[in-house]
């Protein structure tokens, strides 16, 4: 008989997960049953019984069921052997002594289980119809079966350990609202857990097998692929990167992925890396708008004065380094606070973003337009190598002339002029302070003229 067959046990819920896998241990009943020569041998570890018998299958079933019970297995000693179940007081009276089939010999080998499941431990039982005793052969040939049974019994448990764990590791990885990405020193991915789907919009089977760096945005390569040479080399213990990559719809996803390079566990030399990847959409939203906040004004959407003192500090630097021109315009919209005070501040805040608007229009693509703070802007306009002069002259008088236009608020006719100082250097000024003071004197100069007009600073 080499199948287990139902045998009526206590079992734990514990114990569910071992029991369901445990050895087939028909072949050492077998070994048992022929070291002792007796008619039948089992082995029982909770639901689970295996027989050898030379008998009836029925043979020997009773007499388990009440040798589990009556005795003190395993309290003394891991083997109890009982050579004749009539001077057994425990067993002398019971039906499959004194009646059919007339057991006269019990040994029960207890083989202890693994201490980390706590188990029901596991039973060897060999039964005879004649009374007898073990020679120390036998006992130590038991014995060795019993240690035989234990390491099996080790062995399953290592396994089902093994299988447990790896179910709950994939349980965290396939739920996990990170995706988790393994892949070899090549940059091949080797697993990606479903929440790809959500990230980029791809099943985990049409990743499997590719690199990442396929579908990263052409400005990210350098930092990715330097990042991916490092794992090849072998080189990278832990990283983080931030890239873009292209979702299966064609847009680009922000993500993070936390880089560990994995070692062999045989050699100790690495063969891969894992990494969890998040989407940082939100993240990149949120610091581009900070970003923007702290570069442009907050009313007119314009460059702000950081912006403008790097952006003149460059021209300057340009300027010095390859001759290239540029005119600094500083202006103000005349007669500003009289607005104010007529049509209100709303109005006067309509004035401004009209203006800033209407100065972005009639801008060069290499220029830039900024507001320095109240009615104030200024403008730095690359120029050619042509007249710098006429170029410089042509703006300011286009800017006049969009800003000579009404502007209308809640039914209100609203005119607004623009006063324009212009510095052109290198000639105005070797370095941005003095440029921007040469600026600020010809704007001071152009209100003294009459306003709605502009001067040079060289004038």
């Amino acid at each position: 008989m080499n199948e287990p067959v139902p045998f009526s046990s206590a079992t734990s819920s514990d114990t569910s997960a071992i029991t369901s896998s445990s050895p087939d241990f028909s072949a050492l009943c077998r070994i048992a049953r022929d070291i002792l020569g007796a008619p039948f041998a089992c082995m029982w570890q909770s639901g689970n019984l295996w027989l050898a018998s030379t008998e009836d299958r029925a043979f020997g079933l009773s007499a388990i069921a009440d040798v589990r019970i009556a005795l003190p297995l395993g309290k003394t000693s891991p083997l109890l052997v009982v050579r004749d179940t009539l001077d057994c007081p425990a067993l002398a009276k019971r039906t499959w002594v004194d009646g059919e089939p007339h057991v006269r010999f019990v040994a029960v080998l207890t083989v202890a289980t693994p201490e980390a499941c706590h188990f029901e431990p596991c039973h060897l039982a060999v039964l005879d119809t004649q009374p007898r005793d073990l020679d120390d052969d036998q006992r130590r040939r038991l014995l060795d079966v019993g240690a035989l049974a234990a390491q099996a019994l080790q062995l399953a448990w290592e396994a089902q350990l093994a299988s447990l764990q790896e179910k709950e590791f994939r349980l965290l990885a396939e739920t996990s609202t990170d995706t988790i990405v393994r892949g070899n020193l090549d940059g091949i991915r080797l697993y990606i857990s479903p929440s790809v789907r959500s990230l980029l919009g791809y099943e985990p089977e049409e990743l499997i097998g590719l690199r990442a760096i396929d579908i990263v945005h052409p400005d990210d390569l350098g930092s990715f692929g330097a990042l991916m040479a490092s794992i090849r080399a072998g080189e990278l213990e832990t990283g983080v990167s931030e890239v873009r990559q292209r979702h299966k719809d064609g847009h680009w996803v922000w993500m993070e992925a936390s880089v560990r390079l994995t070692y062999d566990p045989a050699t100790g030399k690495p063969n891969g890396y894992v990494a969890s990847v998040r989407d940082i959409q939100r993240r990149k939203q949120a610091e581009s708008h900070l970003e923007y906040l702290a570069s442009h004004d907050t009313l007119t959407g314009l460059a702000n004065r950081a912006i403008f003192d790097r952006r003149l500090a460059d021209a300057v630097f340009h300027a010095r380094r390859d001759g290239r021109r540029f005119a600094l315009f500083c202006m103000d919209i005349d007669r500003f606070k009289r607005i104010n005070d007529t049509f209100g501040h709303q109005a006067g805040d309509a004035v401004l973003r009209e203006a800033a608007m209407r100065l972005q229009v009639a801008i060069g693509a290499e220029d830039i337009a900024i507001r320095l703070g109240g009615d104030e802007f200024a403008l730095i306009q690359m120029l050619d190598d042509a007249d710098a002069a006429v170029s410089a002259a042509n703006m300011a008088q286009r800017l006049i002339d969009v800003m000579a236009r009404p502007i209308f608020f809640r039914g209100s006719e609203i005119l607004a002029g623009l006063s324009i100082g212009i510095a052109v250097a290198p000639q105005d000024g070797p370095d941005a302070d003095l440029v921007l003071s040469a600026a600020d004197r010809a704007l001071y100069a152009a209100k003294l003229g009459g306003r709605n007009t502009y001067r040079f600073a060289s004038c």
